[in-house]
């Protein structure tokens, strides 16, 4: 007799498709969200705790939870736009540069003639800034490569938090992979710091050959 006068004045499916209605208006949010949200709610609650108070309770927290996640994701593309923005490209331009100066440099080097060693040195300096400028096409092209995956991923998987209606939803748009083009952002990093490392020591040899 107690669980049947328990369960008679449980909230009803409609009553709480008209308090998330009621709640959303209040509070701005999306109003097919927070029946949906109340659909999966009556569904997946005991008859028992189906109460106005618990459904209020529970929107409120869903909401917040799903524009957090959503924040998170956001945060995780303005990283990737930061970690691979234009001062990135920028930085690979002007390595890409100093390799090219460096190259004309031996080259015309080259062409005066003079001993074996200093012969023997432009070359190598050449060798070493033709390295650097080669490097640079796929370090720029990993760069733009995982700029966008990044921010496509993380754009994605935000509207998919922020449009979420049940924790299924929330839960599937946390699980993606929020490191989506670190590798070729970590590679790209390796290549540039090659072409400084070809730059320097092109540079030190193109000296040494020419003061020697």
């Amino acid at each position: 007799m107690r669980d049947s006068a328990a369960h008679a004045g449980a909230l009803s499916i409609d009553d709480a498709l008209r308090l998330a209605q009621t709640w959303a208006a209040a509070h701005h949010a999306d109003a097919d969200r927070s029946r949906n949200f109340a659909v999966q709610w009556h569904k997946d609650t005991p008859a028992a705790n189906r109460r106005g108070d618990a459904l209020l309770r529970d929107l409120e927290f869903f909401f917040r939870a799903a524009a957090k996640d959503a924040a998170y994701w956001q945060s995780v593309g303005d990283f990737s736009e930061e970690a691979t923005g234009v001062w990135g490209v920028q930085a690979l331009k002007a390595l890409a540069g100093l390799n090219a100066v460096g190259l004309l440099a031996a080259a015309i080097l080259l062409a005066a003639r003079g001993g074996s060693a200093y012969t023997a040195g432009a070359i190598g300096a050449c060798s070493l800034f033709l390295a650097g400028v080669l490097l640079a096409y796929p370090a720029l092209r990993l760069i733009r490569i995982s700029r966008s995956r990044a921010n496509a991923a993380a754009a994605s998987q935000s509207r998919e938090a922020g449009s979420a209606s049940t924790w299924e939803q929330l839960r599937s748009a946390n699980d993606a992979n929020p490191n989506v083009g670190r590798k070729e952002r970590k590679l790209a990093v390796r290549l540039a710091a090659a072409m400084a490392v070809t730059a320097t020591i092109g540079c030190a040899v193109l000296v040494t050959a020419v003061w020697l």
